[in-house]
Order: C-alpha cells, then sequence, then structure tokens
C-alpha cells in the first residue's frame, strides 16, 4: 500500500511552513507523518520551525527538488517510506518550485505503488496576488492551475470585497480546485483543508464584484524573462543583536536601492535582546517570533543578481 501524499505549494513567503505548522499543532493529522522539506539556498530555517513540532523533518538544501535536486527528493522519498513506518507525508517545495514538476517527480516509475500525491496545497498571498501574478506570472499560475486547494492566506489585512475579487479571478485561473479565502486564526484545520477530499470539488464564487487596478507598489521588481536560473540565494551567518526596527529600515532601505540586486524575500534566525528569534520577510513586511534554538543565526537572501559582497557588508 503506498503512503498518500500531500505537497504544499506557495510562492516565497506566502506562508506554506506556518500552514503545515498549523495543522500539525491542532491535531489535523491522526496518523503517523513525516515531512519533506525543500529549502531554496544552503541553509534550513523553515525546517527549524517544523522541528519545533516534534514531527520528523527531512530536508533537502542547496536547490529545488523539481530540478538541480530532483535525485536527492527520490532518495528522502524512498528512505522515508522505507524506514520511517510513516502512513502519510507531507512535502514543502521551495516557494520557486513549479508544481506540476513536482507532481510529475511521482508519477515516475521508482515511486509508483510507494508513494502517491493524495492533493496538492497552493498557498496564495493574498495581499501580492497582484503583484506576484505580474511579475512572476510562470511560476505563480503553475503553481495555481495544478493545485487541487488554495487556500489564501493574509485575508485578514484586506477587505471581504477583496478577498471575493481574488476567489473569482482565481477561480477563472482553476475552476476545479477548492478556493479558501477565510482567515486562518479564525478557521479551524478541518475547515482549511476537507478531510474527505473530492478532486472534482470546487467552490463556485457566483457574487460580481467590480475590478479595480492593484495599487502595489512593485519597487525594483522586474518582470520574469527567463524561467532557467530567475532566482539565487545567499546564506550570512551573523552573530551581533539585531532588532526588527533595524531588520525592516536595513530592508526597506534595500528595496528602494539598485547596488543590492532584487531581495525578493529574506529568512532567518537572530540574537535579540530578547533572545533568539526567527524572522521573514517579504516585501517591506516582516514578521519575527521567539524561538527554541541552537545552531548558528544566519539570514538567508533569495532574489535575482544579488550583489553578495555589497549585502554582506551592509549587515555585519
Amino acid at each position: 500500500m503506498s503512503v498518500k501524499v500531500e505537497i504544499f505549494s506557495g510562492f516565497l513567503g506566502a506562508g506554506k511552513t506556518q500552514l503545515i505548522k498549523k495543522l500539525i499543532e491542532e491535531g489535523y493529522y491522526k496518523e503517523k507523518i513525516a515531512i519533506i522539506e525543500n529549502e531554496f539556498g544552503e541553509v534550513s530555517i523553515d525546517g527549524a520551525v517544523l522541528k519545533r513540532t516534534n514531527t520528523l523533518v527531512k530536508e533537502i538544501n542547496a536547490g529545488c527538488i523539481c530540478c538541480q535536486v530532483t535525485g536527492d527528493f527520490k532518495e528522502s522519498i524512498l528512505d522515508v517510506v522505507e524506514n520511517c513506518n510513516v502512513d502519510r507525508l507531507l512535502v514543502e517545495p521551495t516557494g520557486v518550485a513549479k508544481l506540476s514538476d513536482i507532481k510529475k517527480v511521482f508519477t515516475e516509475k521508482e515511486l509508483k505503488g510507494i508513494a502517491e500525491v493524495e492533493k496538492a496545497i497552493t498557498v496564495v498571498d493574498a495581499e501580492k496576488f497582484d503583484l506576484y501574478l505580474t511579475n512572476f506570472k510562470n511560476f505563480f499560475l503553475n503553481q495555481i492551475k495544478n493545485a487541487d486547494i488554495i487556500i489564501l492566506s493574509r485575508t485578514q489585512n484586506i477587505s471581504n470585497e477583496e478577498v471575493r475579487r481574488l476567489e473569482i479571478e482565481i477561480n477563472k485561473l482553476n475552476s476545479r480546485a477548492i478556493i479558501m479565502g477565510r482567515q486562518w486564526d479564525n478557521t479551524k484545520s478541518e475547515e482549511l483543508i476537507p478531510k474527505v477530499f473530492l478532486s472534482n470539488d470546487k467552490v463556485n464564487v457566483k457574487e460580481k464584484v467590480n475590478f479595480r487596478k492593484s495599487n502595489l507598489n512593485t519597487g525594483n521588481i522586474k518582470k520574469e524573462k527567463s524561467e532557467d536560473n530567475l532566482f539565487e540565494s545567499f546564506a550570512l551567518k551573523i552573530d551581533r543583536d539585531v532588532s526588527r526596527e533595524e531588520l525592516l529600515s536595513k530592508f526597506n532601505f534595500i528595496k528602494n536601492s539598485f547596488e543590492f540586486g532584487e531581495i525578493i524575500r529574506a529568512k532567518g534566525i537572530v540574537n535579540t535582546k530578547n533572545g533568539k528569534e526567527q524572522f521573514d520577510y517579504t516585501l517591506s513586511e516582516i514578521n519575527m517570533q521567539k524561538i527554541a534554538y541552537r545552531g548558528e543565526t544566519v539570514i538567508s537572501f533569495i532574489g535575482t543578481n544579488l550583489n553578495k559582497e555589497k549585502i554582506k557588508k551592509f549587515f555585519l
């Protein structure tokens, strides 16, 4: 009997890790589960967060599991299934992975009869939908069109009318998918992701709203030119104490400068006056929370045309 697989897709910073963490902490899974976590870069921040849930986490770093490290991905699946006695496998690919490519891996002969995709879930940042659709269309659309369930994150920061508009827009792109626009804090896991999943289920959005043009500031982001080697990552070890205010100030400065490259996302674990804290930065927004962590403090930058030396001097 093959192990059931759930894929958690979504663009950089959409909230995939936080969704998985919510599901586990609320007891959504009754079976024995394991997680395969793929970080784009040489360090794993999300893996450290997920390990706090006391769940088996298998990490794959230094590339995207649908391209550079496909062999490692297959070996990780086989290792977990054959040696860890799990009933369900959660896969969180990097935010710049194409969902169609991830699903395709599970159709290859090495995994047939061993692991089977039950559902593919895509998390979409409601605040940045228009921005990402404009600037990273190929990646973003692929993750939406190949999903069975699409869950909007950060809906608490936008109006109900805007949520409805996004539901309609997404429904046009993928009419067969279930679309969930509820606020996570007020919604139980079972209501976000139905326990009984039927692939032909969907949310029918009938209400019509007046579409409006997005006023999001695109900063220095350029439109996607090529899918090959579009993104790169850079890890920086930082031993001194930093604050939320300092990080936000530095990232806001970088966003408006051409000297550092185009930083789409940064995340890390840093020392603060309150102890170690884990942070996520995505296009001018930064979130921080305390974390029990004994490893090295590090910041991971993801973007295009990164000036690594300039970034290093700026943060150290």
